[in-house]
């Protein structure tokens, strides 16, 4: 029997000098050794090309994620069960816009619950029609759009340039196209509204359907998306939401070792100025409070007491407050390693079913809207023998929001899934494609042409138009001295 050429010289000389059916036990013992060692070589160097291009930043899980939640109905369903050798880890993950599906369900299980809430109600009421798309019952500040080959197409910006809408408007569509962009899978073609308004459905009239930033109860049609705030709100000082968590994770102190008092700044000119004055109330001249309010057309009373958010983390308790609606604070504050203490919320954002008052997982305090029990709740939290006690839920809002629910990854997971939900109960399919004017043909004659329907985002990006001339004039911005 001939021996393979790859054993070594010295073995074949002794396999040689032992009996034939000694050498063939010894050949194959030999062979066997070898093919284990390969067999581990391969397995601490990263396996074979194709599974290093999909895989090599993926490490294989020690154990799966904490939260598990309950099973997604339909905008991650499609999916399964996950045997991905892979679980999320917020330092490494935290900014990957691009987790496929099957990461997304595993690392944010219990994201996705306004996204089935209208799909159902959907389910009930009859597919998403075109004549929902309609923008004309809004006078401004809403915008109509499609989707198509994972591409983001412009049609009907609808009063999007006055200095309240335009940022707003820009920041989402940004923050969409790049979870479109980052996508590692197909997504279905849709077409859809999305408003920018504090509240998207005002007046009596709460049958309309588009996306929205949050809703009330009540209003079953609205689809909740990501606010414009996690892009960024640089008109208030946050210049990115990406750069705040890269900031409290570089300097934020320990949460023992923060200013021992509760922090609020805001404005009692709003819609939810109850709630508000209850704060200011109950919390006025107290030795654990540093509770101001603002006033935004006074530019020296904004130099004084205006704080970034940073600083807002710099204290043990930070305070949320609605304003004319919901108030975009709270996922800012929800990122400081600090205890949050809230009145009960009516204005819902997609992340809200994930507060918890009570229980082990608790991540926030609870109090009554105008805040009568404030001053109570707080003595209690800081009694020394309590605060370790209350780190803990200090510790569990990190934990669930700044280190997995409210992650940058996390905001374009839940993009594609509304996508997809969206997708599942439209009741149309977009059309892709319009006849522009005829054109001279070579022949001498004339020629139809298709075009895409809308702008792409890239071009809307910079001209904030979905017609131009050309050459274009330049455009007038909406910015204030």
């Amino acid at each position: 029997m001939r021996s393979p050429p790859q054993i070594d010289y010295a073995i074949q000389t002794r396999i040689r000098q032992r009996s034939p059916k000694m050498r063939t036990i010894a050949l194959y013992g030999t062979v066997a050794a070898l093919i284990t060692t390969a067999l581990v070589l391969f397995s601490t160097q990263g396996g074979p090309a194709f599974a290093s291009e999909t895989y090599g930043r993926l490490h294989p899980p020690h154990s799966q994620p904490e939260r598990q939640g309950p099973p997604v109905a339909h905008s991650q369903s499609h999916i399964g069960p996950s045997k991905l050798p892979w679980e999320f880890d917020h330092r490494r993950d935290g900014r990957r816009y691009g987790l496929s599906e099957d990461q997304c369900s595993l690392a944010f299980p219990e994201l996705y619950k306004e996204v089935d809430r209208a799909v159902e109600y959907r389910r009930r009421v009859g597919n998403v029609t075109l004549e929902d798309l309609d923008v004309g019952w809004r006078g401004d500040g809403i915008v109509r759009a499609m989707i198509h080959d994972n591409q983001l197409y412009i049609i009907d910006p609808h009063g999007v340039w006055d200095h309240n809408h335009r940022p707003r408007t820009i920041a989402t569509m940004h923050a969409l196209n790049r979870a479109l962009s980052a996508a590692s899978e197909p997504l279905p073609d849709i077409e859809f509204t999305f408003t920018v308004h504090d509240d998207a459905l005002p007046g009596p009239d709460n049958n309309h359907t588009t996306l929205a930033f949050s809703r009330l109860a009540q209003q079953e049609s609205l689809w909740l998306m990501p606010d414009f705030g996690f892009w960024g709100w640089p008109d208030v000082g946050l210049r990115s939401y990406s750069e705040l968590q890269t900031m409290l994770d570089q300097n934020e102190d320990d949460f023992l070792d923060k200013m021992p008092k509760l922090i609020w700044r805001g404005s009692l000119s709003v819609g939810s100025h109850d709630a508000r004055a209850g704060l200011i109330e109950h919390s006025e001249d107290q030795s654990w409070s540093d509770v101001q309010t603002l006033d935004w057309s006074n530019k020296t009373d904004i130099d004084s007491k205006l704080l970034t958010m940073e600083d807002h983390c710099g204290y043990m308790f930070t305070a949320q407050t609605e304003g004319n609606t919901y108030s975009g604070r709270l996922k800012y504050l929800l990122n400081c390693h600090s205890i949050l203490l809230s009145h009960e919320l009516r204005w819902i954002e997609h992340f809200h079913h994930l507060l918890q008052p009570s229980g082990d997982e608790q991540n926030y305090v609870k109090l009554k809207r105008d805040f009568s029990d404030l001053p109570r709740k707080i003595k209690n939290l800081l009694k020394r023998s309590n605060l370790q006690e209350a780190e803990v839920i200090a510790d569990n809002a990190r934990r669930t929001f700044r280190e997995r629910y409210l992650t940058p990854a996390a905001e374009a997971c839940y993009w594609r899934a509304l996508i997809r939900g969206w997708a599942s109960v439209q009741g149309f399919k977009p059309q892709v494609w319009e006849e522009s004017e005829a054109e001279d043909d070579w022949r001498g004659g004339k020629r139809s042409k298709n075009r895409m329907r809308g702008a792409p985002f890239e071009s809307y990006a910079i001209m904030e138009q979905v017609e131009w001339n050309i050459p274009a004039k330049p455009r007038r911005v909406c910015i204030e001295d």
